[in-house]
């Protein structure tokens, strides 16, 4: 079983097993290279400006987009003849994982979801289910680094009740138009990002009635408004709004009633994306915590030495080192050919569990700073930023009252 050099941070639990020196199954040295290079880019070209760039609330998407283009970074998972750049060796879902977590270190979720999250979340659908077209047309420009795209389902009434949508997309007499018309909230990128990958009824009530289609941002009808976060403020949250909007049958993706089950096939790959980026965000509290503990000194004696604080930071540990494992047992049956069905329920849960570890993480974490947790400056800023971002993991791609409904759906009870 191979085993490699250590890499990165030398704070306990800040980093993978594998990380650390320890055997593994499942990486190859392709891995370790691929890892070196997305940690170099990060390093170099986000997370120096991370803060700086989520105080402001914008970044410059478009010349950060070029540089992780020309980098490999920004699209090695799409394929190559729509301008996909995979990495020596090959893509796979190990390669998925390391992707991820490195990226998931810039220091800013808001950045990262704009730059290349919320694109994992929406393009899959037009890849796996859309037309030549649209392949050529729209995804081929968003995996050069030339556009954006957002993925825009939720609506201001329903949440995550998406089989219930009222955002309408009537056919035109003549066959070769959908007049949209509707709201959209909580559309990440929605702001910067020009197609939206959305989410329309074109038939009768329920799962059967919704499609999926692309709308074009500068179409008329189409309206976006900016949405002031608790969290994600480089994001550029926005309510986009459809009046009226002419959308010729070609941005149809796949066929009329299928948008559910195109969504449920694709949808593991956003939860997985998540838990990768959170159960980075638990090491960081510890990395943070750690290195904080070690320099404070109260009543005599470094923060560390005290035993109520090293039970603080195996606690988070514990959760930190239990989630990667199931993580990389998912991702091992997901490079074994599990599918959505199988694997949905598992999934689901270990997105609700991940994000409740992050939550008394970043608790945890604050605890140990103190004050300074509280601060949008100094040693504390990562976690008060991580506080204010807790929340968005915790929601986005399904809350956990609906991911355990899920889950006990897909048991058949």
């Amino acid at each position: 079983m191979p085993r490699f050099p250590k890499f990165g941070s030398d704070v306990p639990y800040a980093e993978p097993s594998w990380y650390r020196g320890n055997p593994t199954p499942y990486y190859q040295e392709k891995h370790v290279k691929w890892r070196k290079k997305v940690r170099d880019f990060v390093e170099k070209e986000m997370r120096p400006f991370a803060s700086k760039w989520d105080e402001s609330k914008s970044f410059p998407l478009q010349e950060l987009r070029r540089k992780a283009y020309n980098a490999g970074i920004l699209s090695p998972c799409y394929p190559e003849h729509l301008g996909g750049t995979p990495p020596e060796g090959g893509w796979d879902e190990w390669m998925n994982v390391i992707w991820q977590d490195e990226l998931a270190r810039c220091g800013s979720g808001g950045v990262l979801i704009v730059l290349i999250g919320i694109t994992v979340m929406s393009l899959p659908h037009t890849l796996k289910f859309g037309s030549d077209f649209l392949k050529r047309t729209v995804a081929e420009p968003v995996i050069r680094g030339d556009e954006g795209m957002c993925i825009t389902l939720t609506e201001p009434e329903g949440g995550s009740d998406l089989a219930n949508i009222s955002t309408t997309a009537v056919k035109t007499p003549c066959g070769r138009y959908y007049i949209v018309n509707g709201t959209k909230k909580f559309i990440t990128g929605g702001m910067t990002n020009r197609y939206f990958s959305t989410l329309v009824r074109t038939g009768g009530p329920g799962h059967s009635g919704v499609s999926l289609m692309m709308i074009d941002k500068t179409w008329p009808g189409t309206t976006t408004k900016k949405l002031e976060t608790q969290g994600w403020w480089a994001g550029n949250t926005a309510l986009v709004s459809f009046e009226d909007v002419k959308v010729p049958v070609e941005y149809l993706i796949g066929d009329e009633g299928m948008g559910f089950p195109y969504l449920v096939d694709v949808m593991n790959g956003e939860r997985l994306v998540a838990i990768i980026g959170v159960i980075r965000g638990c090491r960081s509290c510890i990395q943070i915590a750690i290195e904080f503990a070690r320099k404070r000194k109260t009543f005599g004696k470094r923060l560390i030495d005290h035993q109520v604080i090293r039970h603080k930071i195996f606690h988070m540990a514990k959760y930190a080192e239990t989630l990667q494992d199931s993580l990389e047992a998912l991702t091992y049956q997901m490079s074994e050919g599990a599918g959505a069905m199988k694997i949905g329920g598992p999934v689901a849960l270990l997105k609700v569990q991940s994000t409740q570890a992050l939550e008394f993480c970043v608790r945890e974490a604050s605890q140990i700073l103190g004050g300074a947790s509280y601060l949008r400056q100094g040693k504390g800023r990562e976690l008060e930023r991580a506080a204010r971002e807790v929340r968005v993991a915790a929601v986005g791609g399904g809350s956990e009252e609906i991911l355990i409904d899920l889950a006990s759906r897909f048991a058949k009870l």
